[in-house]
């Protein structure tokens, strides 16, 4: 089966993915930054059997979950799992019990005590909050059956961060902004967001820097605020952000064609011939060659080169997925240098 981010239809358009995470907790435990060994351990199994039951077997066997005590995971795989957005990158460090619970194309994970009991994350590709939103609700209405969530008639759903008390939803995009971003346009774009109570950030999601021209669009504020307006107000900036973005893309087959053919081509150079290339560059130039893709053969650039999706090879080329593929790095040059045999042989270069 694919992964969420193997699948071609990743880099069909601007919008990569949509994303929502629900985050709830346990009503008669301390948050996890304040809980014993022992209450962490016992929620974990309450929480597994608020899925793992018989009520809920049909749903577990379509879906393919399966749990994973990650204290016994190294740290290795731990990052893995975050560079796959499988886990956020707070759980790679914690140095408490937490579990997680995923499906096989990694598109779902419940997450055990991270910042909060449960974190619910569903991921679709392209724009498709509503169906991502829909999945993530089901199993929350699951595990609420045998669960007490903490919950206050005034604040809604009680948080470890204020910041998400209230519907404890965060929904996102991940979209691909070249041209908004080379021109300077984004700035203005990131005030707008800001104002309209939503947040911009990089690849990795908080605190991380935009790679490869991937930004993550996501809700700021819970409090106050129903799941529909949220997700509402987040389809109506992204789609603002999608057409400014698809207007410039029409002024560069214009007025600057022969400039993106030769970033295209020049990109397809570098990836398919290279023999050291770091992870700035490489995300940077297989943006050239996701933004060609779909500007495609009418403007003098091609279907994606590589064996697989570009937004795949986004994944593969971080440093634990390539390790993973390529084999153990000795040092920061020799990853470099594996990053580039891995493009070499995606683009079938020599």
């Amino acid at each position: 089966m694919l992964k969420w981010y193997e699948d071609p239809k990743a880099d069909y358009g601007i919008i990569i993915s949509s994303r929502v995470r629900l985050a709830r907790n346990l009503a008669d435990f301390n948050f996890p930054t304040a809980m014993s060994g022992a209450d962490a351990a016992e929620a974990i199994r309450l929480l597994r059997k608020s899925i793992f039951n018989e009520e809920n077997r049909p749903n577990v066997e379509e879906a393919g979950y399966n749990f994973v005590d990650l204290p016994k995971l190294s740290n290795w795989d731990l990052n893995i799992l975050s560079e796959r957005h499988v886990i956020s990158p707070s759980m790679v460090s914690q140095n408490t019990q937490r579990g997680l619970v995923h499906n096989a194309s990694e598109n779902i994970s419940i997450m055990f005590n991270e910042e909060d009991h449960v974190r619910i994350q569903t991921i679709f590709v392209g724009k498709n909050l509503g169906a991502a939103y829909a999945v993530a609700n089901l199993i929350d209405d699951t595990m609420s059956k045998s669960l007490d969530f903490a919950f206050d008639a005034d604040f809604g759903y009680l948080t470890s961060c204020p910041s998400n008390t209230g519907t404890g939803l965060r929904a996102s995009y991940m979209l691909h902004l070249p041209l908004l971003e080379v021109s300077g346009n984004l700035a203005n774009e990131i005030g707008v967001l800001t104002r309209a109570g939503l947040v911009i950030r990089g690849l990795r999601g908080e605190g991380s820097e935009p790679l490869g021209s991937i930004y993550q669009v996501s809700n700021q504020r819970t409090l106050g605020r129903s799941e529909e307006q949220i997700i509402a107000d987040l389809e109506h900036y992204a789609s603002q952000l999608v057409e400014k973005e698809s207007a410039l893309k029409g002024t560069m087959a214009t007025d600057y064609l022969i400039e993106g053919n030769d970033s295209f081509w020049r990109s397809y150079g570098i990836l398919s011939h290279c023999r050291k290339i770091s992870l700035p560059e490489a995300l940077r130039h297989l943006s050239e060659i996701r933004l060609g893709q779909i500007l495609g053969p009418k403007y003098g650039m091609g279907e994606n080169p590589a064996n697989t999706s570009i937004y795949n090879l986004m994944t593969n080329v971080q440093p634990y997925s390539l390790q993973k593929i390529m084999g153990t790095a000795t040092d920061a040059r020799h990853l470099d240098i594996l990053r580039a045999d891995y493009l070499r042989q995606a683009f079938g270069g020599g």
